[in-house]
């Protein structure tokens, strides 16, 4: 009874293979493979040039920002030269302020700059095992091309195994490219994510950096000044 079993088990599952064999062509499938392959290769473009963009605004935000600082900090200096002190202190504080927000980008810079090397690296994989997979979708497309032309049915039998183990590993690197894709998409919209920059600095902090700020730029005035000359009595 077991052996009877087992030989309609056998039938059902030869029946069913050669179900798959007619419908299934695996120079069609290892073409889809190689589409969506390249689809990944795109959607992984597209997210190095949206890190770029993100890290280029980065560095030019923070590039404004340092010369905006630079520039009210002269602007204190002239006043502060003019005698206005109240009003040099108040432009100051825009000088050390816009030293903060700088100050502050650095982290997100340096993170735009790791995640598009990052993504510049998987691109170049991607792009590499591209060209792998168009090689191999070739072999495929001879080999079953080769098979029908001698009209074996095992030759064909066998020339389809390859090209399904082919079409299996080319899936793992599909899964893999979805993979890098899901890595990069998570890392470009925690780019895109705009941090807020600690402009309400706790007033104790700002006052001690002003003052240190003040102290700095008397101290650049004062050595800018002439020395008095000396008396006669003095010599």
């Amino acid at each position: 009874m077991a052996s009877l079993f087992a030989r309609i088990r056998n039938v059902v599952v030869a029946n069913a293979h050669h179900a798959v064999d007619q419908t299934e062509n695996p120079q069609i499938m290892a073409g889809q493979v190689l589409r969506d392959l390249g689809e990944e290769v795109q959607a992984t473009r597209r997210s190095l040039v949206a890190s770029l963009g993100a890290e280029r605004q980065l560095l030019r935000q923070r590039e404004q920002m340092q010369k905006e600082a630079a520039e009210w900090e002269q602007k204190a200096e002239r006043m502060l030269a003019g005698g206005d002190e109240k009003l040099a202190r108040s432009t100051l504080e825009r000088a050390v302020s816009l030293k903060s927000a700088a100050a502050a980008l650095d982290n997100p810079v340096g993170t735009a700059q790791r995640t598009t090397a990052r993504l510049r690296e998987q691109m170049q994989r991607l792009r590499s095992e591209w060209d792998n997979t168009r090689n191999r979708v070739a072999v495929i497309s001879a080999n079953q091309a080769a098979a029908e032309a001698l009209g074996s049915v095992g030759q064909a039998a066998d020339s389809y195994s390859r090209a399904m183990d082919r079409v299996h590993s080319l899936d793992e690197l599909s899964r893999k490219a979805s993979s890098m894709e899901s890595e990069a998409d998570a890392a470009t919209e925690l780019l895109n994510e705009q941090e807020s920059l600690e402009r309400a600095v706790s007033a104790h902090d700002q006052a001690a950096a002003v003052d240190a700020a003040m102290a700095e730029l008397k101290q650049r005035l004062a050595a800018k000044s002439p020395a008095p000359p000396t008396s006669p009595s003095q010599e």
